[in-house]
């Protein structure tokens, strides 16, 4: 492994499968990327594997900076939650809905960031800390407060979640299909659809109590949906969540989508390797080994592979042996085998890997940045 680069792929068990559609960091399966997946999804010549890989977080946090409170400050103070409860009977939402789902929120925060390798976290239990309850933000609040709270729980920063609000989408319809009957006659059908979407709005800031600095201080909107089909609206309807869960979960996924931003965090991505090549039964002894978690003895065959004088074959063993380089944590070395396999043998899904394995390799600066590495 290259000394420059941070060991940042994470060995699971991995899942060796046929290819899945892959699931890059919250971009849209667009362009280049959607002609590849299908290129690959199409071809029964590759399997899957999945591993995970230390992502960099949004912004940089100082490395100062080892533990965070995280607390929740978006419930209104005693008095002001009755025009919450209006809006909570006009609009159907289901009372005291936003604070459950704020609490579940910065639970899943601390849960993501001890996850992670870069903070440790704790639930702060402050309830005299309260703010609007709507999506209008409170004052900072004093450093004297920022400062007492960091000592009570022994960290650096606080991480508050000072405003939290939800509202609800909802569309249904149905739509006319024509299909196929057993006998081959055209007909149509009645499809019935429903679209419901929770919307969470939060806001946080982050307190520096070292440095008496806001680091960061954003509001996002995060969204979670369901889309139910069926053959009549009852059937549509009984797949969808209660109100209740449907905060909740939304909840949820604003902590860990904030984690993200402000932690380095692992996740999932998956790739692909060759498991056939015309008639040569390398690639199909390769695959037990990668099957068993023997990747050494994978590699020992592809790298005879890649000296053959079939062109397909050589591209892709040198395919293959980019993706052993990058569990292996090589990424120079994964990239001049995907390099190679794209220029020298034109192995066209080796384009698109390339791509990702140079988006590795820039991530890794911000790594050592945020890590203190």
């Amino acid at each position: 492994m290259s000394t420059n680069t941070i060991n940042s792929t994470k060995f699971s068990n991995f899942a060796i499968n046929q290819y899945t559609t892959m699931k890059p960091r919250h971009f849209l399966l667009t362009g280049f990327l959607a002609a590849t997946v299908l290129l690959l999804n199409s071809c029964a010549s590759t399997n899957g594997v999945t591993m995970e890989v230390l992502v960099p977080a949004n912004i940089t946090v100082p490395s100062t900076i080892k533990k965070v409170a995280v607390v929740n400050r978006s419930l209104p103070a005693k008095g002001d939650g009755f025009v919450n409860f209006l809006e909570g009977f006009i609009t159907g939402e289901a009372i005291h809905a936003d604070k459950d789902a704020s609490n579940k929120c910065i639970g899943s925060l601390v849960n993501k960031l001890n996850l992670a390798p870069r903070f440790g976290a704790v639930l702060v239990n402050y309830p005299q800390l309260k703010g609007t309850g709507t999506r209008e933000w409170p004052l900072p609040l004093s450093w004297t407060m920022v400062d007492s709270i960091c000592k009570m729980y022994k960290s650096d920063a606080l991480v508050a979640l000072e405003t939290f609000d939800s509202d609800f989408l909802f569309d249904k319809g149905k739509n006319l299909l024509k299909q196929k009957t057993a006998h081959g006659a055209d007909t149509i059908v009645t499809e019935y659809f429903a679209n419901f979407k929770v919307n969470v709005n939060a806001g946080w800031r982050v307190y520096d109590d070292i440095n008496k600095k806001v680091l960061d201080e954003q509001n996002f909107t995060d969204v979670k949906a369901w889309l139910k089909k069926g053959a009549t609206p009852e059937a549509v309807l009984s797949q969808l969540p209660d109100k209740r869960d449907a905060i909740n979960a939304a909840g949820l996924f604003a902590g860990d989508q904030y984690g993200m931003r402000i932690s380095p965090t692992w996740e999932n991505v998956y790739r692909n390797y060759y498991v056939r090549g015309k008639k040569e039964v390398g690639f199909k002894n390769a695959k037990k080994f990668v099957r068993l978690k023997k990747w050494d003895q994978a590699v020992i065959i592809w790298t005879n592979l890649s000296k053959s004088t079939d062109t397909k074959i050589a591209g892709r063993a040198n395919y293959n042996l980019a993706l052993a380089s990058e569990m292996d944590g090589d990424l120079d070395k994964a990239l001049s085998f995907a390099t190679i396999a794209r220029d020298t043998y034109g192995v066209r899904p080796a384009a698109y890997y390339v791509n990702q394995i140079n988006a590795r390799i820039a991530d890794q600066a911000r790594l050592k940045q945020q890590l203190g590495k």
